[in-house]
């Protein structure tokens, strides 16, 4: 773990294996990439990057620094990167893959500028069962070959979410599932507890209008 000599509370975790993440608050700049007992190569060894949620801005830079970067993960909290010939150079030299949130601004920041994306998982609801003492999270996976699944996160008393008991329970698409379906179709698809979240759901609205855009183009 790398802390920044100017920004305080700032820190850069090593993972391994080109893993890096950034922790803390506020907007990054040049700068605050200086740390503390730093290994010499640890810019250069990161392949992947993790922004983590309270990081608010990106500024120039900041990016250009990690120059094997090939996937960038950002968090919603993220509003701004600022954007150079060397960034936009480095995003396509290394065809970096972008994973963020539908409607965010790393979502806008692929879009706008020709780069893969992955979307995060989108939670399309949450239903409790008072009389069998469970909740249920279902959440919309997606892979970054392009796949697609369905997690039900079952909470029950004296289980927990992934244990050994099963609580986490992996499903495919509906069969009915097709590219281009509309969010009414989409809900119908489920059980009629979870109607009304998936129809409020702004991520999962993107998604579907994506999806029916892609369609299109491949006609």
């Amino acid at each position: 773990m790398y802390f920044s000599k100017y920004h305080s509370g700032l820190c850069f975790i090593d993972r391994g294996m080109g893993n890096l993440e950034i922790s803390g608050k506020g907007s990054i700049s040049a700068s605050d990439t200086e740390t503390w007992n730093q290994y010499e190569s640890w810019k250069e060894q990161c392949t992947v990057l993790t922004v983590y949620d309270g990081i608010t801005a990106i500024c120039v830079g900041v990016l250009e620094q990690f120059p094997n970067m090939v996937k960038l993960r950002l968090p919603k909290s993220v509003t701004r990167i600022d954007m150079t010939d060397e960034l936009n150079t480095l995003f396509h030299k290394n065809d970096v893959l972008v994973h963020a949130a539908y409607g965010s601004y790393g979502d806008t920041v692929a879009q706008n500028n020709g780069l893969r994306f992955l979307p995060e998982n989108i939670e399309l609801a949450w239903c409790r069962d008072e009389e069998h003492d469970e909740s249920t999270k279902l959440v919309l996976r997606f892979y970054e070959d392009g796949s697609m699944d369905l997690l039900y996160d079952i909470f029950t008393s004296g289980i927990s979410a992934g244990s050994n008991g099963g609580a986490s329970l992996d499903r495919p698409m509906p069969e009915e599932y097709y590219p281009g379906c509309t969010l009414e179709e989409f809900a119908d698809m489920f059980s009629a507890r979870y109607h009304e979240q998936i129809i409020n759901n702004s991520e999962l609205k993107i998604f579907l209008r994506r999806e029916a855009e892609r369609k299109n183009k491949d006609k």
